[in-house]
């Protein structure tokens, strides 16, 4: 019985390692070699085709920094070049603005020139001022001149030398400037009252007398022909006169007949 058993299982085994069953196997591993050979030619082509392409890559990457490095170069030319121009430039407005300098020193001052048109202007208003006009106007004169032969005075009741003229004129009469000049001074005097010292164009002096205490004009003012410079008021040493401008003009230091000047 155990014979017939090792027997059958032999049998079996031969069948086993028949060719037909051997040649099944190895048709099996042929296929799977071939697909393996397949799949290695595909992964090796995709490989290939890989590399080429990151190889092109790497040629324009190449070109690329190429263009950026030449590019890099003309804009550090051009900025070298801005840069020299910009030197240049701000020498030559430098040279420009030294020689704008050099030019406006050598240049004459202009306050000369004011100066002398100043001048100019005063000659003009000079020889316009020379023209002179009475202090009053259509003022009549009610006492003249008298420097050496006295006359009676009604207020200090007694005789005296009188060293200008009076011009009758009511009290707020404008009194004018007779001819132009500068305002040498202003004061008050017990005799006069409010005088007015003006040094007229022509070399001589006018002393307006017995004005009021709010004269028009200052002390250095400049006064024109005809200019307003203060009004009547009075004039303490002839009070009982009528109201009137007490008028004095010295020329040379000496008093002269104030009639004759204008």
């Amino acid at each position: 019985m155990l014979n017939m058993r090792k027997s059958r299982n032999y049998k079996k085994y031969e069948k086993q390692k028949s060719p037909k069953k051997n040649a099944g196997f190895y048709i099996a591993l042929a296929i799977c070699m071939v697909t393996v050979a397949a799949a290695a030619w595909t992964t090796y082509g995709s490989v290939m085709d890989y590399s080429e392409l990151a190889q092109e890559d790497t040629e324009q990457s190449d070109d690329v920094k190429v263009d950026k490095n030449v590019s890099g170069e003309k804009y550090e030319e051009s900025k070298k070049e801005t840069s020299v121009q910009s030197k240049i430039e701000s020498s030559v407005t430098s040279e420009s603005k030294t020689e704008s300098k050099a030019e406006e020193s050598s240049k004459p001052d202009k306050k000369p020139q004011e100066d002398v048109k100043t001048e100019s202007e005063t000659a003009v208003k000079t020889a316009v001022d020379t023209s002179r006009n009475p202090p009053i106007e259509n003022g009549k004169i009610i006492k003249k001149f008298s420097p050496n032969n006295p006359i009676k005075s009604k207020t200090m009741s007694d005789w005296r030398t009188h060293s200008g003229i009076d011009i009758a004129a009511s009290k707020g009469t404008p009194v004018r400037a007779v001819t132009g000049g500068t305002v040498k001074m202003i004061y008050k005097d017990a005799l006069l009252g409010n005088v007015i010292v003006i040094d007229h164009v022509g070399g001589f002096t006018a002393y307006y007398c017995g004005l009021t205490d709010t004269p028009v004009v200052k002390s250095g003012n400049t006064v024109s022909t005809g200019d307003t410079i203060g009004y009547i008021g009075n004039v303490p040493g002839e009070i009982l006169d009528e109201s009137h401008l007490h008028l004095e003009i010295k020329e040379d230091n000496q008093f002269v007949d104030p009639a004759t000047v204008f």
